[in-house]
C-alpha cells in the first residue's frame, strides 16, 4: 500500500480522481469508496481518498514484456503527476524522509 500526499494547490476530491483515471487508464470500477482499475501490467489497483491523501493498494503482473512494463510504469507515474502536483523525484523524496522517520 502507497500514500501520496497532495501539493499545496491540488484538489483531493473524487471528481477529479475519476477524471484523471478516465484520461490515463479508460475504464474503472467503483467498490464502495474505492475506485479499481485494470490497466496493461496492472491487474488491479485499488485507489481511494483519505484525509487528502491518496491511497493505492496495486497487484502487478511481472510476466509481460519490458515494452509493457514501463508503458505502463510511465502512464502510473504521469497520472500521479498531474493528480498530485508531485513529481516521481519528489514523491521519492518523501517516501525516502518517511522511512527515515520509522
Amino acid at each position: 500500500m502507497r500514500e501520496y500526499k497532495f501539493k499545496r494547490g491540488y484538489k483531493a476530491t473524487p471528481e477529479r480522481l475519476e477524471e484523471l483515471i478516465r484520461k490515463y487508464f479508460g475504464e474503472f470500477e467503483k467498490d464502495g469508496d474505492e475506485y479499481v482499475v485494470k490497466f496493461k501490467a496492472i491487474e488491479e489497483m485499488r485507489l481511494k481518498l483519505v484525509n487528502k491523501k491518496l491511497i493505492v493498494e496495486s497487484k502487478t503482473n511481472p510476466n509481460v514484456d519490458e515494452e509493457t512494463a514501463v508503458e505502463t510504469i510511465r502512464t502510473y507515474n504521469r497520472f500521479l503527476d498531474e493528480l498530485t502536483g508531485y513529481t516521481a523525484k519528489e514523491r521519492k523524496k518523501h517516501l525516502m524522509k518517511e522511512a527515515e522517520g520509522l
